[in-house]
Order: structure tokens, then sequence, then C-alpha cells
């Protein structure tokens, strides 16, 4: 009976042997697919992180022509600032030439009067 139970245990220990084989192939198996999947990850990061650079170097494009036109923008309000006030100085003097020309009707109105000449 003594061999009997060597041959079960020998045939015991051989099915786990084979049964630890089968786990380590799958196991194997497991991770030759994770190991794909990390490499696709990875793929998916570089490509991740080079279109950050690229949407990052063209931010800088972006703010730098946005910097020029502030800068455009700026020279139009100093120029349009310049135009007002030319603009405000004829006006004065279009309003002096006014009073001018009211004070000569004026003086016509008193000489029409003084000779009884009617305008109309």
């Amino acid at each position: 009976m003594l061999m009997a139970d060597a041959e079960r245990k020998i045939q015991q220990l051989y099915n786990d042997v084979n049964a630890i084989y089968g786990m380590l192939a799958t196991i194997q198996e497991t991770q030759g697919s994770h190991g794909e999947q990390l490499e696709s990850l990875r793929k998916s990061v570089i490509g991740i992180s080079a279109t950050q650079m690229r949407h990052g170097n063209r931010l800088n494009e972006l703010d730098a022509a946005v910097v020029g036109v502030s800068e455009q923008v700026k020279e139009i309000r100093i120029t349009q600032m310049r135009h007002e006030n030319r603009f405000t100085e004829i006006d004065r003097r279009f309003d002096a030439q006014d009073a001018k020309l009211d004070a000569q009707g004026d003086k016509l109105d008193l000489i029409m009067k003084a000779l009884n000449i009617s305008a109309n």
C-alpha cells in the first residue's frame, strides 16, 4: 500500500506540475497581451505629447499675433485721437467764422434798415 500511495503522490505532483505549467503559459500569454496594450498606450501618450507640444507652439504664435494686433489697435486709437483733435480745431474755426458772418449779417441788417432797404 505504501507503493500505491507513493505512486499516487507522484502522479498528483506530476499533475500539479502540469497545472502550474499551464497557469504559467496563461500568465505568459496575459503578460504578452498586457505588453502590447502598454506599447499601444505608450504610442498614444507620445502622440498626445506631440499634439500638446504643437498646440503650445501654436498658442505662442497666436499670443505673439495678438500682441501685434494690440499694438496696431493702440496706434489706430492714437491716430483717431489726433484726428479728433484736428476736427475739434476745425470746428472751432468754423464756429469763429460763423460768428463773424453773423456779426456781418447783423451789420448788414442795420445798414439796410438805416437805408430803409428791404431784403425781400
